[in-house]
């Protein structure tokens, strides 16, 4: 009864994940063939996950649980260290010019929160844990997971925060307000420092808005 149990558990994590992934993998084409920007890294792993889990993988249910840890953790720290990062007039200037996408995107969000939720909450079970141990597999700590997103997601916040905020991004924001004159506030939402033999060359993309418009100007040169 006990192996019915986990077993059932782990299909129907599987089925839901082949679901997810073969459904992202229709609106990345769709958006391909319609030219639409598109970025997901979700698709073709979740597709490989539910089929793991399908045919009863323990250790599919291992890696998918603490993936799942991780990303919540590394999501929900961004929630938190955004606001620090971009201009918060910029991000109500967004959600003022294009408020379909803001609706689209939070409900998004709260897809993905949600999944990763229930993977992480589905996977870690008592049956799954049970079966693990009859496997002979040892119990994984999940505020490893946790702790490596948090920190992550940490330590990217503070070097984006000192590159975007350096000499390099002053520069950046002054080419773009040559490029499109004054009346803007800019914000450099990329930058990418590159050294090689030639030399080191810089580029980035800067976020240029007012109460009407907001546009992204990308910038280049090259440092001697």
């Amino acid at each position: 009864m006990e192996t019915q149990l986990h077993t059932s558990i782990l299909k129907r994590v599987g089925g839901v994940l082949l679901a997810a992934g073969l459904i992202d993998i229709a609106v990345m084409i769709y958006c391909i063939i319609n030219r639409i920007s598109y970025s997901s890294s979700f698709n073709i792993f979740a597709v490989l996950a539910g089929i793991f889990l399908l045919r009863g993988s323990l250790r599919a249910a291992s890696v998918v649980r603490w993936l799942a840890v991780f990303m919540l953790a590394a999501f929900a720290t961004l929630l938190i260290v955004w606001p620090f990062m971009q201009p918060f007039d910029l991000t109500v200037t967004q959600i003022r010019l294009a408020p379909g996408t803001f609706v689209v995107t939070t409900a998004f969000m709260v897809f993905v929160f949600g999944l990763l939720f229930w993977l992480a909450r589905e996977l870690g079970r008592e049956p799954i844990q049970a079966a693990r141990t009859s496997a002979g597999r040892k119990q994984r700590n999940m505020r490893i997971p946790a702790a490596v997103g948090v920190g992550l997601v940490a330590v990217m916040g503070v070097f984006l925060t000192f590159l975007l905020g350096g000499e390099s991004a002053e520069r950046a924001k002054s080419m773009a307000e040559q490029q499109i004159g004054s009346g803007y506030r800019f914000y450099v939402s990329s930058l990418n420092i590159a050294k090689n033999n030639q030399g080191t060359f810089v580029s980035g993309i800067v976020t240029a808005w007012n109460d009407k418009e907001i546009k992204n100007i990308p910038v280049r040169w090259e440092e001697h």
